[in-house]
Parts: structure tokens; C-alpha cells; sequence
């Protein structure tokens, strides 16, 4: 019999150390490195299975940094699984966001990135992959990320920074990435759809000694599709190998490497006029493109990379180190309208006849080089102390961000809206090149402390150390600025049996602010502060998760516009939102699996701000009511073999848009899909939007709304070896 290797303490510490120091090093010469774009792909480890169940999860490891389960953690978490993804029918971050309480998604239109909304505040940029920050393309996220090579997309709402540092009030999404498995595979789908859908997936995963050790894994996806919007088109190629090293009983070491390149054109909306609301030349058509496609194409790579490390020691302590690399590199134009009262282009007798907008010096070429490295190192240790369970986390993560932009601005002629004409002229008229840094630092330490076997406190602290710095390369002028703050959380959790378990929790939250006010002070960091109280809900057996939440959520600090100095801003701004949310995720009788979720937004509203006029004004694309339903259903359920189907539906209320004088209508829109599974070979029918309604998914201001999705008839072929 073989004997199995075993690791040393002393040797894994040192192998972390060169490890490290090798990665500091490496990331210290691709900084300087400037008009270098040779990078890495991505990597990312995991130790510990997010869910003892495919369907509903009942662990957020690495969203929480902790092996806590969900029904013992007093905060919102949804998790939506891999298998919800594919009852979901998601192809984009966007549609696995749909559905989960709390979270509006999409609300900016068809972009070819992400937008999504937690609790009332808008939380785009603060999205995560296996527990690291992605470098966000600054000064706008604006490359949709990949979801076919996840296995969760996990949710965390409210303050986050305890864990995270620098992340919006709201909450943030945290990706988690599919790892080698302890049996070898190998899987491929084929898809096609409405709008010329053609896509392809495959994953492959080999085990030689069917364990998760020494496994590797290599998935992947390619797909193209027209939009409903004419010219509008997403194109995306993805690959993803990871490997799980054998270093050892008490040692994992997980790495995982990935890139995507996308291509696309921007949807636009469309005009509010001739929508929403009565235009006097008639209804605008559906597929109207108000930009031009001549000047209007995005290409986008992203190259990330990292591992992940863990180690038990003999005397209790557990040691976790994260860390990861990501290069994007983005070149777009696109041609935008005017906003505001300019939206409009004057005819030849100097009046608005509403035929035609106005583009006027508003086209953009946009260019983005973006190299971030994240790092995440813990310590964990349970212990009892004075008759109490504690179980302990200290930890240091850093965040290194550099970010090329260009955004010059282009003039183009306007565009009549009945009879566009494309491919006009493009002119240069001004270059802005701007690089802009992020760098932070952070100190944490948290304790779960289990008092008796009913009640259960966890208290949080955080030292933040921030700095942001833009520097023009048109003007020369640099503005720097540094910050530093404590964010700290604390719970109370009372187990009332292994079914229900109520809580409450208050959480702070820390977010840099760059510019200066008409004095040229520096802004202060937002601050965002929350109370929640909510209960934890679960069978026996764990197949049944459920919660529900009260919240009470305050955005501080917030930059507004100068009513004294209108181009200049000032920090007297705040943000209110309160809600209750409840979900489920359920394995319920035997075939049936479901999820539920209802959000009831109480308030969402400006508190505070220097202009007194623009207290009480409803928050953009927030619905005082929003809910979804699915349920998939399987006739043999003692095999994974067989006929299934599914259905449900999903929608929300009406939607307000600062100076829009008319509510965006609400909408409830109803998908199905039904399939069989044989030994090797499946075959699906998924339809999205069966009844083909026409809604809108948002505004973009106060002259564009944009569209929802229509009917999406999706037919998919499975394999499995």
C-alpha cells in the first residue's frame, strides 16, 4: 500500500512564504510595466464544497469567509446554485440575479455588461470571484462577467466591508468558480435559439485516483447572438482549466486560470416619447438603434489568474491565503444623445417636432487597460474559553488597482428617429486620457461566540486604509487623496429549535470618495450604516432554506450636485432605504424543487441633500414591490434519468426616474422548460417570456427608457461521459 505523502508544517510555511514573496515580486514588475499587456489567467482554491446539496445551498463559504452554515449566520445571503442557474435558463449575470429578493438587475438595458441594484443602492462594481475583488475597468465596470464557469452566484446584502473593505451599502455579488471534482467526466451542450442563438459548452474534468486531489478541470464556452435591437449583437469565447495539487491530508492548494474575450454593440434605449409616452409622428419601433453601428463596436479580453491556499496546523489554526490577478483590456466607441433639455434636436424653424435627437458632441471612443492583483491571507481557529464556544478569524487582505482610460469625445450629426440615417461622419474634438490607481489595505478580526447552545453573538472590526489618485495625461494635473476608516458589525442570534432562528444585526460599511468640493477640500469616505432584524428558517433535513428580513439602510456622505456652484459638487447627500425581503429554496415531496422570493421596498428616497427640493425623491429603477416564482418538477425522481418540467414567472411594480413626469409601468412575464435526461444524452425546450410581453426594464434618464427581454425560445442538446 502506498503511504500518502504527508506535509510538513514547517515546510508548507515555508513553501507560503516563497510563494508569496514570488507573487509580490511579479506583481510589483507588471505594475511598472505599463504599456505591458502579457499577463496571467486566473486563479482560484477552495477547500471545502460550498453546498452538501446540488440544489439548494446551505453554506456561502466564500462569500462569508467562513464555514458557518447559512441558518447560523445572523445576514442576508442568497445563494443561487448551479442547478437554479439552469433553471433559471441564465446566460449572463443578469439573469441569475433575477428572481433574488432584494436585487434588481438589468435595469440599464442590454449593454454587454453587468447593472445591478441590492437593497435600493446601486452595487455594479462591487463584484467578486471566489472571494477577491475584480479589477473594475474603472472609471464603469464594462465587461459582463462570465457565469457558465461558476457554480454559485452568491449574494451578500447590506454592509459588506467587514469582509471587503471598499463596498457599496447595498451588498455585493460574489462568484464562485467550478472546481476539479473527485470523479472524472466530461460534458458538452449545444444550444440554439431566437435570435440566431448559437452557443456551445463543454467541461472536462479528470480524476486519476477519484479524489479531488490531483484533479483537473477545463470548461468552457463559446456563443453568439443577434439582439432584438437592430445592429445589436453579443459574441463570447471563454475557457477556464483549474488544478487541485496533492500536497497532503492538511493541505490544499487550488489553482485556477481563465479567460474571455467579448465583442458587442451597445442597446441604447429608446426615447421616452414615442414609448412611454405619445409621440405626435407615432410609436417609435421596438428595434430602433439610436446609435450608429459604424462607430459602436466593443471588443474585450480579460485575462485573470490566481490560487488558493489552505493549511491546518497540529495545534488547531487554519491558515487561508487567496489570491488573484486579472488584466482587462476594452476599445469601444459608441454614439450616445443628449440629455436633458438637449435631447431634443431643434427642426429648421428653431421648434422641437419631436422626429429627431440630438447627438451633438456626445460620441465616445473609449479605452480601457486595467491591471488589479487582490490578496486575502486568515487565520481560523475554534475553541472553548470560560464555557464558551469561540471560533475566530483574523485576517489582512490588499487591493492594487491600475486603471488606463480614454474617453474622447467625438461630433456626430443627430438622428431622425422615423428615418435614421447611419454611417455619418465622426470628428474628434476633445482627448481625455486619464490613469487612474486604487490601492487599500485592510486589518479584520471576527468572532462567532456561541454562549449557550441557543444563543449565538458575533462581533466584527475593520481597519481600512485606502488611496485613490487620477492623474490627466492631457492636463498633467494629479489629485490624490487618502483615507482610512473603522467598520465594524455586530449580531445576536437565537436559535429557537433546528427550524427557526430570529436575529438581529447592525453593520457599518466604508467607500472612498475622489474630488474635492469648491473649497478644494477632499470629500470624506461614504459611510453607509444598517439595521437588520430577521428570522432563519430550515427543515430538518436542510432541503428547505428560507428567510426573512427587515432592514433599515442609511448611504451617508453621498457627493451631490452644488445648488450655490452648479459645476462644482458638495458632500451633503444621504440615501434611505427600508424593506423587507423573503425567499426560499426547497427540495420539497419527491421530484419537486423550488425557489420564491418577495421584496417589499418601504422606502427608497433621498434623506438628505444641499438642494432641499430633492428631499423625498424616489430613488431610480426601484420597485415598491418585486417577486418570482419557480419550480422544476421531475416524474422519476429516484433517477437522475427521466422527463422534467418547469415554469414560473417573476415581476415587480411600477418604477420611478428622477424629472421623468410618468411611472415605467411594472410587468410579470412567465418562463417554462421541459427535458429529458438519458444515460449519456439529454435534450431540453426552455422558453423565457412565454406570452412574448413588451415591458421595460428601466430608465437610463428622464428622456430613455429601456427594454425588457423578449421571448427567448432556447432548444439545447446535452452530453455526458
Amino acid at each position: 500500500m502506498n503511504q500518502p505523502f504527508r506535509f510538513s508544517t514547517s515546510k508548507t510555511l515555508l513553501a507560503v512564504a516563497i510563494f508569496t514573496s514570488m507573487t509580490a515580486s511579479h506583481a510589483e514588475e507588471i505594475t511598472e510595466q505599463q504599456n505591458s499587456t502579457s499577463v496571467l489567467p486566473t486563479i482560484s482554491v477552495q477547500a471545502q464544497k460550498e453546498s452538501s446539496s446540488p440544489y439548494v445551498a446551505t453554506k456561502a463559504n466564500s462569500a462569508l469567509k467562513s464555514d458557518a452554515p447559512l441558518f447560523k449566520t445572523a445576514q442576508s445571503v442568497s445563494v443561487v446554485t448551479r442547478e437554479q442557474l439552469d433553471q433559471k435558463q441564465a446566460k449572463t449575470l443578469t439573469d441569475a440575479l433575477e428572481g433574488v429578493a432584494g436585487v434588481g438587475a438589468g435595469k440599464l438595458g442590454r449593454r454587454g455588461w453587468d447593472d445591478f441594484i441590492i437593497r435600493g443602492q446601486t452595487s455594479s462594481d462591487s463584484v467578486y470571484v471566489d472571494g477577491l475583488r475584480i479589477g473594475q475597468s474603472s472609471p464603469t465596470p464594462s465587461v459582463a462577467a462570465e457565469i457558465s464557469g461558476m457554480d454559485q452566484v452568491q449574494v451578500l446584502k447590506g454592509p459588506a466591508s467587514i469582509n471587503f473593505g471598499l463596498v457599496a451599502p447595498g451588498g455585493m455579488v460574489n462568484l464562485v468558480t467550478k472546481r476539479p471534482q473527485a470523479e472524472s467526466f466530461a460534458r458538452a451542450t449545444m444550444t440554439y435559439g431566437s435570435y440566431n442563438l448559437k452557443e456551445g459548452t463543454f467541461d472536462l474534468n479528470y480524476s486519476p485516483n477519484n479524489s479531488e486531489k490531483g484533479a483537473f478541470r477545463l470548461n468552457g464556452r463559446i456563443s453568439d447572438q443577434d439582439d432584438p435591437t437592430d445592429y445589436v449583437y453579443f459574441k463570447n469565447y471563454y475557457i477556464s482549466p483549474s488544478y487541485n495539487f496533492d500536497l497532503g491530508d492538511n493541505t490544499d492548494l487550488s489553482v485556477i486560470a481563465s479567460y474571455q474575450h467579448r465583442e458587442y454593440i451597445r442597446q441604447q434605449g429608446l426615447p421616452v416619447i414615442g414609448t412611454l409616452k405619445d409621440n405626435p409622428n407615432g410609436a417609435i419601433d421596438r428595434s430602433l438603434y439610436i446609435g450608429d453601428p459604424n462607430f459602436g463596436k466593443y471588443e474585450a479580453d480579460v485575462y485573470r489568474t490566481g490560487y488558493t491556499f489552505k493549511h491546518a496546523f497540529d495545534n488547531g489554526w487554519n491558515f487561508n491565503q487567496n489570491f488573484a490577478v486579472q488584466k482587462t483590456e476594452m476599445d469601444g466607441t459608441a454614439v450616445f444623445a443628449r440629455t436633458g433639455n438637449n435631447f431634443w434636436a431643434k427642426n429648421k424653424q428653431g421648434e422641437i417636432d419631436y422626429t429627431t435627437i440630438s447627438r451633438k458632441n456626445n460620441s465616445r471612443h473609449q479605452i480601457i487597460d486595467n491591471l488589479s492583483f487582490a490578496i486575502d491571507n486568515r487565520f481560523n481557529k475554534q475553541f472553548d474559553l470560560y464555557g464558551m464556544q469561540h471560533d475566530l478569524n483574523i485576517g489582512v487582505d490588499a487591493f492594487q488597482e491600475k486603471s488606463d482610460y480614454t474617453n474622447d469625445k467625438y461630433d456626430i450629426g443627430d438622428l431622425n428617429i422615423y428615418d435614421p440615417v447611419y454611417g455619418q461622419n465622426v470628428k474628434l474634438t476633445q482627448n481625455v486620457r486619464d490613469i487612474n490607481r486604487l490601492k487599500y489595505l485592510g486589518l479584520y478580526l471576527r468572532d462567532r461566540i456561541q454562549l449557550n447552545d441557543q444563543l449565538l453573538l458575533s462581533l466584527s472590526g475593520r481597519q481600512d486604509w485606502a488611496q485613490t489618485q487620477t492623474t490627466s495625461l492631457v492636463t498633467g494635473s494629479t489629485s490624490k487623496q487618502t483615507d482610512n476608516a473603522f467598520t465594524g458589525s455586530a449580531s445576536v442570534m437565537y436559535s429557537l429549535n433546528d427550524i427557526a432562528a430570529p436575529y438581529v444585526s447592525y453593520a457599518t460599511s466604508f467607500t472612498p470618495n475622489s474630488g474635492t468640493d469648491v473649497n478644494n477640500n477632499p470629500f470624506k469616505p461614504e459611510e453607509g450604516k444598517q439595521v437588520e432584524v430577521g428570522m432563519k428558517l430550515q427543515s430538518p433535513d436542510q432541503r428547505v432554506q428560507g428567510a426573512i428580513a427587515w432592514y433599515d439602510l442609511k448611504r451617508q456622505n453621498v457627493v451631490v450636485n452644488d445648488p450655490i456652484n452648479t459645476s462644482e459638487k458638495v458632500q451633503r447627500g444621504e440615501q434611505l432605504t427600508r424593506g423587507i425581503e423573503t425567499e426560499l429554496s426547497a427540495e420539497i415531496l419527491e421530484g419537486l424543487k423550488l425557489t420564491a422570493a418577495y421584496t417589499y421596498t418601504i422606502d427608497a428616497e433621498i434623506s438628505k441633500d444641499a438642494n432641499a427640493s430633492n428631499v423625498g425623491k424616489a430613488l431610480d429603477n426601484i420597485p415598491e414591490h418585486a417577486y418570482s416564482l419557480s419550480a422544476r418538477y421531475k416524474f422519476d425522481p429516484a433517477s437522475k434519468l427521466g422527463w422534467y418540467v418547469g415554469g414560473g414567472f417573476r415581476g415587480e411594480t411600477y418604477k420611478t426616474m428622477d424629472k421623468l413626469d410618468v411611472h415605467i409601468p411594472g410587468y410579470t412575464v412567465f418562463d417554462t422548460e421541459a427535458g429529458y435526461d438519458a444515460g449519456h444524452w439529454g435534450a431540453q425546450l426552455a422558453i423565457r417570456n412565454l406570452f412574448d410581453k413588451d415591458y421595460y426594464a428601466g430608465a437610463l434618464n428622464e428622456n430613455l427608457v429601456t427594454l425588457g427581454n423578449p421571448r427567448q425560445i432556447n432548444f439545447t442538446v446535452k452530453f455526458n461521459y
